[in-house]
């Protein structure tokens, strides 16, 4: 059977690549350095590993067209991380990451006019859900107070970025290999986050060990193990559903930040969460009911088949 057929494949893929990139927030505070250099050694680090290996492999698509667009999908990445470290560090971090997290928003617009897409009212629906939650989680005092100064104008910027990077991803991502577009993406990321780093004058070295370990810990396990996991399931799975299932990431962060950071979730916030599962299990929901159904599945069990198939009919 076709990968493209094998929807339990790459939602667990999917799901894998949002596990990581949910310790992103926690590395980038473990590290305790400038927004600026920890995104510039996310990327550099992943780079550093995973160029050397695509140089000497097969590559399947390598266009100009689709090298160009998998530069700019770098270049909106590398904008989206120094933009909104830079928000957190102007505004209250909870703030910033509500307005960032908005990049649904900006995708689903996007799908209607670019793709001429026409988005099922469940969609908003989940989205409208979704985003609610994260809202709860981020605490809903924290919203009440927002005031736009510039940060918090950056991080509806960084929205924009994000959006823009899961709207070109779709466009290039049938063109070109899941390893080339990743590696051509973080180069550029990497070269546009060193010129920002050194136009911003930031300190690039004479960190501590623990600084050091949370920089490869955002290199090898949130970049490198989550995006490319990603990457290769966005060829795939539509921007819309996969923008809407990413802010899941915040669940994944406050969920990690417990044992890590000793931060104790409220009953508000574990609320949150499962208002985000649930706005998440809205806009995929046809999806997981044909991986329920796929033979292939690892639910392929027929009992275990018939009791999620009953469940799923309630939202269907």
């Amino acid at each position: 059977m076709e990968l493209k057929n094998k929807i339990w494949l790459q939602y667990c893929a999917f799901a894998f690549g949002v596990l990581c990139i949910g310790w992103s927030a926690i590395f980038v505070k473990l590290a305790g350095v400038n927004g600026f250099t920890s995104a510039f050694y996310r990327m550099f680090i992943a780079s550093m590993v995973l160029v050397p290996f695509w140089l000497f492999r097969k590559k399947t698509g390598l266009s100009r067209a689709s090298i160009i667009a998998s530069a700019l999908c770098g270049f909106y990445f590398a904008c989206d991380l120094a933009v909104w470290n830079t928000s957190i560090m102007l505004s209250k971090a909870a703030i910033a990451t509500l307005l960032a997290n908005m990049a649904p928003v900006w995708v689903g617009v996007g799908s209607i006019f670019i793709f001429k897409e026409k988005l099922k009212p469940v969609f908003l629906i989940g989205s409208i859900i979704t985003i609610f939650g994260v809202v709860l989680v981020l605490g809903i005092s924290n919203v009440y107070q927002i005031r736009f100064n510039f940060g918090n104008i950056l991080a509806i910027c960084a929205s924009f970025f994000y959006a823009a990077y899961l709207l070109t991803v779709r466009n290039v991502r049938n063109k070109i290999d899941t390893i080339s577009f990743t590696a051509i993406s973080m180069i550029t990321s990497s070269i546009v986050l060193y010129i920002v780093c050194t136009i911003s004058g930031v300190h690039m070295t004479g960190f501590s060990t623990k600084s050091w370990l949370s920089f490869f810990g955002l290199g090898l396990i949130t970049q490198l193990g989550g995006w490319i996991a990603i990457n290769w399931a966005l060829k795939y799975i539509k921007p819309t559903a996969a923008s809407v299932s990413l802010l899941s990431q915040s669940v994944i962060t406050a969920i990690v930040a417990i044992p890590v950071l000793g931060e104790v979730l409220s009953n508000l916030e574990i609320l949150g969460i499962v208002i985000v599962l649930f706005g998440i299990f809205l806009v995929n929901r046809k999806k997981y009911i044909l991986l329920i159904l796929n033979p292939s599945s690892p639910f392929g069990n027929i009992s275990v088949r018939l009791m999620f198939i009953k469940f799923f009919k309630c939202f269907s």
